[in-house]
């Protein structure tokens, strides 16, 4: 009979047939991995615990795109187009905005209306404010240049509420009346003021100031 091979003489692993899986352990840090698909298929599951230092992913063959999915810390990516030459866009935004991005001013606002009025009530628009965006009122200001109104008042409406922050009574014609304030209107928040007592084709002048900021 005979003998049987020596089977410690193998260097390497060969599976049992028909199996074509083995596991292998690796309790070493480990500095490269290469993997490569089940003959026939070009997709495979990849686990791996220990820490890596490099992943090289390419797409399946025919498709230039794939799912990636890393739950360990990253400390760098890199991304390349399809092709030289190709042009890709990318969109980063913060989880938590810096102090001076939330006071970052995008645009001064500077409103301003002339009006000629009707007898009795009128109320005037200046303004809404911009989706996701924020108005700082810091000032207004109005005068009705002809006659005497009784009263006018500058006032935020937020699609329910009307909220007073500015009133004005025993108006005499061509008096400038001002107020500085720090008011905070939030997207499509509309700054208005309501005139009182009005003589028919008064003109009547309503300004505010501030600047525009993103709302996070």
């Amino acid at each position: 009979m005979a003998k049987e091979p020596d089977q410690t003489r193998w260097v390497g692993i060969r599976p049992t047939d028909p199996s074509e899986n083995i596991p292998v352990t690796e309790s070493a840090p480990l500095t490269n991995i290469q993997v490569e698909p089940k003959p026939g298929s070009a997709n495979f599951p990849v686990t791996e615990s220990a820490p890596l230092t490099n992943i090289q992913v390419e797409p399946k063959p025919g498709s230039a795109n794939f799912p990636v999915t890393e739950s360990a810390p990253l400390t760098q990516i890199k991304v390349e187009p399809l092709a030289v030459g190709t042009e890709f866009k990318t969109l980063t935004k913060k989880r938590t905005p810096a102090i001076a991005d939330l006071q970052a001013i995008e645009t001064p606002v500077q409103l301003y209306d002339m009006t000629l009025a009707v007898a009795g009530y009128n109320f005037i628009t200046l303004g809404e404010v911009p989706a996701n965006k924020l108005w700082v009122v810091t000032s207004v200001a109005c005068y009705c240049s002809n006659n005497n109104p009784s009263s006018v008042t500058a006032r935020v409406y937020n699609g329910t509420n009307l909220i007073i922050f500015f009133n004005q009574t025993g108006i005499v014609g061509n008096d400038v009346y001002t107020q500085v304030c720090n008011i905070i209107l939030n997207p499509e928040d509309e700054l208005r003021f309501y005139w009182v007592g009005c003589v028919a084709f008064d003109p009547l002048y309503s300004m505010a100031f501030g600047y525009q900021i993103a709302k996070y």
